[in-house]
């Protein structure tokens, strides 16, 4: 493992440093890194327990050199040197508004409506198509690579270390339950149809993410053949609950000593060995199944061509039809009532019946249209197309005409009473038609079983209701039994050795962890196939031993449970197989380490009770996947716990975190957050809920002693709530309210308020829990303060909240104390003799006695002086924000919007970010210095008025063709269109660029003849240039799009014509190291270029160069 500080070589230059590690799993672990002043993710992996390094490796190459298909992927960027530690690659990071899909699938986060929904899932298959239109597959697609924004279901795509070329496979066949049925048989290698297959499982979760477990279910019942596995028993895979979470553990693992094997303890494998099964063949079109697929959609056609022409058979007898009144027609050639149309289907009756005839056969009609059974039967026709092989499908189409008919028979005597059953049965019999209508359309009156449906009237009686009650439970109750997944075994807890069943007790977690690793006395896993894909049914083996790869308690909570002290604790460990660990192919994200263990099973986390005696009862053994995010909104461990407790054990006690979103109206319902989680304050005798963010708490400790607390509206808007405790009565300080000039709101007298001038008040009254004096939470909030931006809208809701939310109480259960703080750092912005105070807030941790940056909330603009008026949203430029002369300082740029009095115009400035106190130099560039800078980047010479006398272009100009807001996301394609060439392309070089299938000029057969020159652009030339100004090389940017000859190492482009670039800024300033210049660009918009200064240098090189509102 590495540590914070240790640095990893890059092949390309430089070193990363090591800042921050984010998470640990088989393969390897994640840190944040600081690369050339910007933080990326690092992803180092542990060579030993990778399958076959050396093509890992090689493939993580390719995808560093190809780039993405898709903006969604977060692709490796640049590959690490080899070493000590093994090998990775830089990414970018996955900002903090997106939600792991575990967390959505779990309803820890929740979309704000349908439509972020629904765009999550295009978003998604758009990717896939792009990544497959690449000829290439993503081979392991499952629910774990997902990050989703709840607000508008914008998606990015981790994991993507195992896409390759259709064809090729790394050794990852996949998660269960994801697998395409020809990957888990081995027929084929991944390629785009096994990732649809994956594709369609991860979308159907996220459309419908319920699943329910019973520990009753008749598919617990079933026979499963299908799996071959030892000879002692068969098991058939279900979908699990809990399958789509997939999160690495967040705890950093303490280094454990593996617990040993008791002494003698030796475990005889029961399990046969297993042989590979042979490889089927690539095509499942070839052969029989082509024959049969043929047959089959010859059938569908056959039996759709039927019916319409029957249907346009029975029209040519609606010639002549009358319209008798609103959808009903008389017609003279059929033989009987029918229904069709299905928009707006009508009834078509014979001329010939009589007036009574009509009037209960006209009844029966309409219940047909009123019960839609006329779209029910052309639904079930389609459905019988498709499966017109099938003879239970044939039935349950045929009952399901016969039970409408039926049915509406019943309706109609039960309207119009039993007497009408003979003529009905008349009716009948002289209207069938003889025959049943195999068709979607139309309903008929006389079809199907006519004898049936007379014996059926004759035998009617009104149903008791007390049958149709038991009939509805025994329904309920059989969709329950078969719609549940069927519970799984269970944590060893459940069934605790003989020893130890009397009293529940362990002596140490240790012990109970080691008791679990010594019952799991098989494992099953895949067998891998010669050509490395995983075998078709999956097969079993005895464990032979067991390791612990790590045991760790994440903290303690005592004085809750009476019996003793709460701890949490998490484990993993492995299990060596008695099978050539070559034979198993990993799946799923297993993995061998060095020793040949196994990684079988999830992490795990514990809730355990320790006794004063030291033992153990094991309250909560889950696996990873459902305790990964146990912690939550919570600020201690200690407060986790104590909200888990309290929910488990349904105590009457108030929890630490609470979900407001549903009590709380949104002006736009499109804006509503996932969830509004709220945090437990507790004052000195009462505690209240106050939200996790934008909300403010005063620095007020001098008036703590007084019994005086504040807090205030992040987003600036004049919003205040107190607390405050007073010795006097209630009764007194109802008066003194009355004489400030509130009134109460009812008769309770608890809550009085005042209006007056635009401000809003509220006192919410409390008797204290000793008896002696009161509680007063004030509440005030502005009509000017308050507007339709979703976040302020709600304020006045949340802050009733808040105050309702207040209790007395004389004592509480402690879990800690708050680690988290939400801060706020302010820079007065001014633009031409005009000001306004930015300020951004942030939430800090102290870990280690150190603050670390958590995340950058939000931001907020404040109209100061000059301006006709100023937005108060400001918008954080996430991706914009980087470190400044050290960890503890961050320069985050802020976009506002303000109108200097011909319209609203968008403005940029920095504002900066110190945990410590200590800021960053900075300063305005003054009119000399930006005029330095222009005549840089300005590829015009120009006379003593202005005019354009001669060009003099730079190629860093050709940084300019694109907006990135990163240099390694600068359009290759446009910076290399006019950029200068190494000369012109020859003839090899035109008979080679003939043979890309991208060359778009195959139609040439000769280089004379090219309505354009060909210009080369050697490599070296390019990265001469983008080393310089950018530092990086071709290797960092997407170059798809240009052609590229190998041989040559040169790119090539195809234009006559001439364009220049340039940057002309009219406004700058320097933080640090950093350079920020700006200009105007249409539509009220901003460009900024941002230029990082070389130490010990007068050089620079290029950070950005993006533009608001794009």
């Amino acid at each position: 493992m590495m540590k914070v500080g240790d640095r990893v070589p890059l092949e390309l230059g430089g070193e990363a440093e090591i800042t921050q590690l984010l998470g640990q799993g088989g393969q390897g672990a994640v840190y944040r890194a600081s690369y050339r002043g910007r933080d990326y993710a690092l992803k180092m992996y542990f060579t030993k327990k990778l399958k076959n390094p050396a093509m890992f490796r090689e493939n993580l190459q390719r995808l560093c050199e190809d780039g993405s298909s898709s903006p969604a992927f977060v692709m490796p960027l640049m590959m690490t040197a080899d070493t000590s530690e093994g090998f990775g690659f830089l990414m970018e990071l996955i900002p903090p508004e997106y939600a792991p899909f575990s967390d959505i699938l779990n309803a820890r986060v929740k979309f704000s409506g349908l439509y972020s929904i629904v765009n999550a899932a295009i978003k998604i298959t758009s990717a896939f198509r792009e990544l497959h239109n690449s000829g290439r597959s993503y081979q392991d697609l499952n629910d774990g690579g997902f990050f989703i924004r709840p607000t508008d279901g914008d998606v990015l795509i981790c994991d993507c270390d195992n896409i390759a070329p259709y064809g090729e496979n790394l050794g990852i066949a996949g998660k269960p339950g994801y697998m395409a049925p020809e990957i888990v048989r081995g027929e084929k290698a991944p390629d785009k149809l096994t990732d649809r297959y994956s594709l369609a499982v991860v979308l159907f979760r996220l459309l419908c993410p319920v699943s329910v477990t019973s520990a009753v279910s008749l598919l617990g019942a079933l026979g499963a053949p299908a799996q071959e596995r030892s000879a002692v028993t068969s098991v058939v895979e279900y979908v699990p609950a809990d399958i789509v979470r997939n999160m690495a553990p967040t705890v950093t693992p303490l280094p454990q000593e593996p617990f040993p094997a008791e002494p003698g303890e030796n475990i005889v494998s029961t399990a046969p060995s297993v042989t590979q099964p042979a490889a089927a063949p690539a095509s499942p079109l070839s052969g029989p199944v082509a024959v049969l697929t043929l047959t089959w959609l010859t059938g569908m056609a056959l039996l759709l061509l039927y019916s319409v022409i029957s249907l346009l058979r029975l029209r040519r007898r609606l010639v002549g039809a009358v319209r008798l009144e609103d959808n009903i027609y008389l017609a003279d050639y059929i033989p009987s009532p029918f229904v069709m149309g299905l928009f707006r289907p009508k009834i078509y009756l014979p001329s010939t019946l009589t007036e009574t005839e009509r009037g209960y056969i006209l009844r029966h009609e309409q219940y047909h249209l009123r019960r839609r059974d006329h779209v029910v039967k052309l639904l079930s026709f389609l459905a019988l197309c498709v499966h017109w092989f099938n003879p239970l499908v044939w039935a349950a189409f045929i009952l399901a005409g016969k039970d409408m008919e039926m049915s509406c028979d019943e309706a109609v005597v039960r309207e119009l009473g039993e007497d009408i059953r003979a003529d009905y049965s008349a009716s009948l019999l002289s209207l069938a038609t003889g025959r049943r209508i195999v068709a979607g359309m139309p309903l008929a009156f006389g079809e199907g079983d006519t004898g049936g449906r007379i014996r059926n009237l004759l035998n009617w009686k009104r149903p008791q209701p007390w049958i149709i009650a038991v009939c509805a439970v025994v329904c309920v109750g059989l969709i329950a039994l078969c719609a549940a997944n069927p519970k799984g075994s269970g944590t060893p807890t459940e069934d605790p050795p003989a020893s130890q069943a009397e009293t529940g007790q362990w002596p140490s977690v240790e012990a109970y962890v080691q008791q679990v690793m010594l019952s799991q006395t098989e494992a099953r896993y895949y067998a891998e196939n010669a050509d490395g894909t995983a075998s078709g049914q999956p097969h079993t083996a005895a464990v032979t031993d067991r390791k612990l790869e790590y045991l760790t308690k994440g903290g303690e909570l005592a004085g809750l449970d009476p019996d003793g002290v709460l701890e949490e604790w998490e484990y993993f460990y492995l299990v060596k197989l008695d099978v050539d660990t070559a034979s198993v192919a990993l799946v799923g994200g297993q993995y061998y380490d060095d020793e040949e263990y196994f990684s079988l099973d999830d992490r795990h986390v514990i809730v355990a009770l320790r006794h004063d005696d030291g033992s153990y009862d094991i309250l909560c053994d889950d696996s990873i996947n459902d305790g990964g995010d146990f912690f939550g909104y919570h600020n201690t461990m200690e407060e986790a716990i104590y909200d888990w407790y309290v929910t488990d054990r349904k105590l009457d006690l108030p929890l630490y975190v609470e979900d407001w979103i549903d009590q709380i109206n949104y002006n736009n319902p499109n804006d509503k957050p996932g969830n509004y989680p709220v945090h437990r304050y507790d004052v000195d005798g009462g505690y209240l809920y106050i939200p996790t963010s934008a909300w403010i708490m005063a620095d007020v400790t001098a008036h703590r002693s007084h019994g005086h607390w504040e807090w205030y509206s992040g987003y600036d808007t004049g919003s205040i709530l107190t607390v405050d405790r007073f010795t006097q009565t209630l009764e007194d300080e109802y008066i003194t309210s009355r004489k400030q000039g509130f009134e109460p709101l009812d008769d309770t007298k608890q809550i009085w308020k005042r209006r007056q001038g635009g401000i809003n008040e509220r006192y919410y009254f409390y008797p204290t829990a000793d008896g002696n004096g009161c509680w007063r939470v004030w509440t005030l909030w502005t009509d000017l303060g308050i507007s339709n931006y979703v976040h302020i809208f709600i304020e006045p809701q949340v802050m009733y909240l808040m105050a309702e939310s207040f209790t007395p109480t004389e004592s509480l259960p402690a879990a800690g104390a708050s680690t988290r703080t939400t801060m706020t750092s302010t820079y007065r912005a001014e633009v031409d003799g005009r000001a306004a105070d930015l300020t951004v807030s942030y939430t800090v941790e102290q870990k280690n006695g150190e603050l670390q940056l958590c995340s950058l909330d939000s931001a907020r603009a404040r109209n100061v002086h000059g301006w006709e008026q100023v937005h108060l949203a400001a918008t954080v430029e996430q991706h914009q924000s980087l470190f400044g002369s050290g960890l503890y300082q961050y320069l985050v740029p802020v976009s506002y919007e303000a109108d200097r009095g011909s319209g609203w115009e968008t403005f940029q400035a920095v504002v900066e970010i110190s945990l410590t106190g200590q800021y960053s130099p900075r300063r305005t560039l003054t009119q000399e210095e930006l005029a330095a800078y222009n005549a840089v980047m300005d590829p015009a010479v120009r006379d003593e008025s202005g005019d354009i006398v001669d060009l003099n272009i730079q190629p860093f100009s050709y940084f300019f063709s694109s907006y990135y807001e990163n240099v390694r996301n600068l359009n290759f394609e446009e910076f290399i269109r006019y950029f200068p060439d190494s000369g012109q392309a020859t003839e090899a070089e035109f008979e080679a660029l003939k043979k890309l299938d991208d060359w778009p000029f195959k139609q040439v057969a000769r280089m004379e003849d090219m309505p354009v020159p060909i210009h080369r652009h050697t490599v070296s030339s390019i990265n001469e240039v983008l080393t310089r100004w950018g530092g990086i090389t071709t290797s960092d940017l997407d170059t798809a799009g240009v052609c590229y000859l190998e041989e040559y190492d040169a790119y090539y482009t195809y234009t006559s014509d001439f364009n220049m670039f340039y940057f002309i800024a009219e406004s700058g300033e320097q933080v640090g190291n950093y350079v920020y210049l700006r200009k105007s660009v249409e539509n009220g918009n901003i460009a900024v270029l941002t230029l990082r200064l070389m130490p010990g240098t007068d050089e620079w090189q290029i950070v950005s160069h993006w533009r608001s509102g794009s």
